[in-house]
């Protein structure tokens, strides 16, 4: 009995040929196209847990660079990549003091603010003043 190859990662593909009872029946050819269905399928599944994954990325408050705005950080980021599109979210941790919370406010209101791109391992942030506190963010998506 032969295995269904899985692609590392699964490659989704809109080209499956289509089996009618006119077919001429060859298992090793139909097993191609069910494979193309298997791994559409994997590739789907895997495609909305990274949606709901979030990558947690720190911007340091020393590393932007620019002596005038905009200031800019680029930070390495493993799993991203240029044609994925992550959505900015707040990290700040659940109970955090009153006043973490009001230096995080402002920071992460600079960084939203701004702008930011991907591309393969690295995010890129831009802003138009410097927040004055590192900063932790998060890149659902990624």
């Amino acid at each position: 009995m032969g295995f269904l190859p899985i692609n590392n990662p699964p490659e989704f593909t809109e080209e499956v040929e289509q089996w009618t009872r006119e077919t001429d029946a060859d298992g090793a050819e139909m097993a191609k196209e069910i494979g193309k269905l298997l791994n559409n399928t994997i590739y789907n599944k895997s495609e909305a847990e990274r949606l709901e994954h979030v990558t947690l990325v720190t911007l340091t408050a020393a590393n932007w660079t620019g002596t005038s705005a905009p200031y800019i950080q680029t930070v390495t980021v493993r799993d991203v990549k240029e044609s994925m599109e992550p959505i900015l979210v707040s990290a700040l941790a659940d109970g955090a003091s009153e006043s973490v919370q009001k230096a995080y406010g402002k920071a992460f209101g600079i960084v939203s603010s701004g702008t930011a791109s991907v591309g393969d391992g690295t995010a890129t942030f831009k802003v138009y003043k410097k927040p004055v506190v590192d900063i932790v963010v998060g890149l659902k998506g990624v």
